[in-house]
């Protein structure tokens, strides 16, 4: 039996293995912040008045009742550092999702054939923030598109 080729290891540096433990001890300390919050019962309350927030907002079509709801969830939701889900994905409301995409549609009416990532500039957001909402937009048949990937534009129908 031929023996294996060895693998030649990289050596770290002092500043990698410097920069290793760094990492570690910040992901120590979040995970301890964690385990600290989630014993807060004042914490747990709030997380409940986050859903009682988000199930209003997905009863309610008045306009003024929407704004207000979503000035308090923003504002909880800073307070309690819990706006992001699990996997660092951003939790929104369907009325949240429902204004950015009245937003997105008449941002696209006025610019015409940008792409994904020209619109999220110009919108103050992530392209990874708007896509959901743009391709409910063009199931819909309220968007069309022209071109692949990153070359994909966005118009109005």
């Amino acid at each position: 039996m031929p023996k294996p080729k060895s693998i030649q290891r990289q050596r770290r540096s002092l500043d990698q293995k410097i920069a290793d433990l760094q990492a570690k001890i910040a992901a120590l300390k979040e995970r301890e912040a964690q385990k600290k919050a989630k014993a807060d019962p004042a914490l747990r309350h709030a997380k409940v008045a986050l859903r009682a927030i988000d199930k209003a907002l997905a009863a309610t079509e008045d306009t003024g009742t929407l704004r207000t709801l979503n000035a308090a969830r923003a504002t909880l939701g800073e307070c309690l550092g819990v706006a992001k889900a699990e996997g660092g994905r951003v939790r929104r409301s369907s009325g949240e999702i429902s204004n950015l995409g009245d937003a997105l549609l008449i941002y696209v009416r006025n610019n015409p054939g940008q792409r994904g990532e020209e619109i999220a500039a110009a919108m103050a957001t992530e392209s990874v923030t708007i896509r959901p909402v743009m391709k409910k937009l063009i199931a819909v048949g309220k968007v069309e598109t022209k071109g692949q990937r990153r070359g994909m534009t966005y118009a109005a129908v």
